[in-house]
């Protein structure tokens, strides 16, 4: 008997009983704003995935920022390809996305650069790859989400935080990850228990416990670190280093 094919199938009927008593989510609402594309991620949201809560935030957040350089670790089925590339395209910035898998047909952004690559190598070549093309090697919004490993995250942190610009955001998701997930909705969907992989990095990196099942804000000079612990989890870190300038 295949045992792990027997208990994805029981996951999933779980999953489907559990979502049958969900009221779903009105359709019909105005997505109407004077922004078309946060009309179009509002749009997008609407269809139940592991990160569709997040889309707004990640398109807001980094929005606000009004960044240069964006760079994606992970693309997967381009949803956050498709949020980031609209910031972009707003603030006339550059997109560069690194996915050990090939991504490049997830998007048609002009000024979107995708690098099929072991992002931690491609984090040693970064300022020679910028200076080839005239690119200032500052990431003024990095979006993480990747192997969701614990040993990878932890590489990444310590290969793309000194690549960050004074005044920056980085997004994890899956930081709240487990074999099942809850959305803000009340909906019920299939994860993967990755041993806090995610969130124990970021433990490491700042020497703090944090508590990934609930909404929390913390301060470790120079980051404010702001999680929501559904929909597997968002923590937006923004380093706010000018808060030790002088004068």
């Amino acid at each position: 008997m295949n045992w792990e094919k027997l208990r994805n199938s029981c996951r999933k009927r779980i999953r489907n009983s559990y979502n049958f008593f969900i009221s779903a989510e009105d359709h019909n609402r105005d997505l109407t704003t004077d922004l078309p594309e946060l009309n179009e991620i509002k749009k997008r949201s609407r269809k139940r995935t592991s990160i569709n809560e997040h889309l707004e935030t990640l398109f807001l957040e980094s929005l606000s920022l009004k960044p240069k350089l964006i760079v994606e670790l992970g693309v997967g089925g381009g949803e956050s390809t498709f949020v980031l590339a609209r910031v972009a395209r707003l603030c006339g910035s550059l997109l560069v996305s690194l996915d050990i898998n090939d991504r490049s047909h997830v998007s048609d952004y002009s000024d979107w650069v995708f690098i099929q690559q072991d992002d931690v190598a491609f984090a040693r070549e970064f300022a020679e790859w910028c200076q080839k093309r005239g690119i200032e090697p500052r990431i003024d919004v990095l979006f993480i989400d990747t192997s969701h490993y614990f040993d990878h995250t932890l590489q990444e942190i310590r290969a793309y935080f000194p690549l960050l610009a004074q005044h920056a955001k980085v997004f994890f998701h899956d930081t709240n990850l487990n074999n099942f997930f809850f959305r803000e909705d009340g909906s019920l969907d299939i994860g993967w228990d990755n041993d806090r992989g995610v969130i124990r990095a970021l433990e490491v990196y700042f020497q703090k416990t944090f508590k990934e099942k609930e909404n929390f804000t913390d301060f470790v000079n120079p980051w404010i670190i702001k999680h929501n612990p559904f929909c597997c989890g968002l923590t937006i870190l923004e380093k706010m280093a000018f808060l030790n300038e002088e004068g």
